[in-house]
């Protein structure tokens, strides 16, 4: 089970095995957040970065979401980011 990435910036990686294929991919760990009392890994692949993934936590398991579980999650996600954007900015111009 992947760590939750170093505050000293190091570059976290993990391991799934694509169940497709059986074979083992690298991801590269962006961010773990806690959402509504669940965790969420955002993780991109390493040999394409145009592959992203959110998987929650379950256990020592990372898990798949079903799509209203996905659309919500990136919905807070965005939400997150704009938070950090205005946060950065000073707050809204005016």
């Amino acid at each position: 089970m992947p760590e939750i990435p170093d505050a000293n910036g190091e570059i976290q990686t993990i391991e799934l095995v694509n169940e497709k294929t059986g074979e083992e991919e690298s991801y590269v760990v962006h961010d773990v957040v806690e959402i509504e009392g669940e965790t969420y890994y955002v993780l991109q692949a390493e040999a394409d970065e145009e592959q992203v993934l959110i998987l929650r936590r379950e256990g020592e398991s990372l898990v798949t979401l079903d799509n209203e579980e996905h659309d919500r999650v990136v919905e807070q996600l965005e939400a997150f980011e704009e938070e950090d954007e205005l946060g950065e900015d000073g707050g809204a111009e005016g």
